[in-house]
């Protein structure tokens, strides 16, 4: 067990723990707060081919001062699938589902579930309908709108457009629209006024090319915004110009309606991704960037952020290491005591 306090940005070093140390690695979180015991849950994968992977959870006591963190076990029963991923939390009239999905393959079919967690265990599981076939490499997302609909974010299992699909009870999905854009990781949050922020990164190809003449292509997070629940959505725009890769963009609902997005791109060239975040509110106005993890702390990726009960933040991400293939890739945590500065 071991025990985060919040800090100011730059967080250091030692205001930073590692939730997990297994030979795996994770991505994703969740957070299903309650006034016992909390629950974080996330995707943890058995290596980087990404044949095998399931989630596993990590109980935490959170008070004003602190959050402490148990050791991190395997959510219960076992899949049937190879494969369980695409984490997502929604709470729904009060009750906390997580939804999901199961496959036997990182680009194979999949089924998407809906469960209560209950301890260790997954439990009243329900099969989630769908009018589309989704994978692991969807990089499928759940997100509850303001109107009380569940809204489903993915990316085409063929490659690679990115769609919208909403429902009303929280379980049969209509008709996915396509947003007009193709991309990977979307990811989705809402404004405290209604309207939607849609995240996502695509690829560019760039003016340099590899030792044997290829072109090299680029990485870059956009957003769109929607103010009717996704019928139509401006035009994306780059979350950051700061640096011609920006990776892995996740949003939070600040505590003045507007939202924070986090991402990471490198300090420098050359140097490791560093995590960031800045203000975005409704009319798609951005605030400045703020560096949210001391860049000598190592090579971040995948950021996943929770408002906890108390208004702080926490945040969690993965060290990916140098060579990335090479490195640990475990799930790091950290709390936030405030949210960005504003325009």
């Amino acid at each position: 067990m071991f025990s985060l306090s919040a800090n100011e940005l730059p967080l250091l070093k030692d205001s930073v723990s590692r939730i997990e140390y297994p030979p795996e690695i994770q991505y994703i979180s969740a957070l299903i707060q309650n006034k016992d015991t909390s629950t974080l849950v996330y995707e943890s994968w058995k290596g980087f081919e990404m044949n095998e992977g399931d989630l596993r959870y990590s109980k935490l006591n959170v008070s004003n001062e602190n959050i402490q963190f148990d050791i991190a076990k395997a959510v219960l029963p076992k899949q049937n699938k190879t494969i369980r991923t695409s984490i997502s939390h929604i709470k729904i009239d009060g009750v906390d589902w997580l939804y999901f999905i199961e496959s036997n393959g990182f680009k194979s079919d999949a089924v998407a579930y809906r469960a209560k967690l209950k301890g260790s265990v997954l439990v009243e599981q329900e099969k989630i309908s769908l009018e589309t076939t989704l994978s692991p490499s969807s990089n499928a997302r759940w997100h509850v709108m303001n109107n009380n609909s569940i809204a489903l974010v993915y990316t085409d299992k063929n490659c690679c457009k990115l769609y919208f699909s909403i429902s009303k009870d929280g379980v049969r999905f209509e008709t996915p629209r396509y947003i007009g854009n193709t991309g990977f990781m979307p990811h989705l949050s809402s404004f405290t006024d209604g309207k939607l922020l849609y995240l996502f990164q695509k690829s560019f190809r760039s003016s340099k090319e590899k030792p044997n003449g290829k072109p090299i292509y680029i990485t870059k997070s956009h957003f769109r915004v929607s103010n009717n629940y996704g019928q139509t959505w401006s035009k994306d725009t780059p979350i950051s110009l700061s640096d011609e890769t920006v990776h892995d963009a996740k949003a939070i609902l600040r505590l003045d309606g507007n939202i924070d997005i986090y991402y990471v791109y490198p300090i420098k060239e050359g140097k490791d991704l560093s995590l960031w975040r800045r203000c975005i509110n409704t009319n798609g106005g951005l605030g400045n960037e703020e560096l949210v993890v001391q860049d000598d702390f190592g090579n971040i990726a995948k950021p996943s952020i929770h408002r906890l009960e108390n208004g702080k933040l926490l945040v969690t991400f993965v060290e990916q290491g140098k060579v990335v293939s090479e490195s640990d890739h475990n799930i790091y945590g950290a709390v936030i005591s405030d949210d960005s500065e504003c325009i």
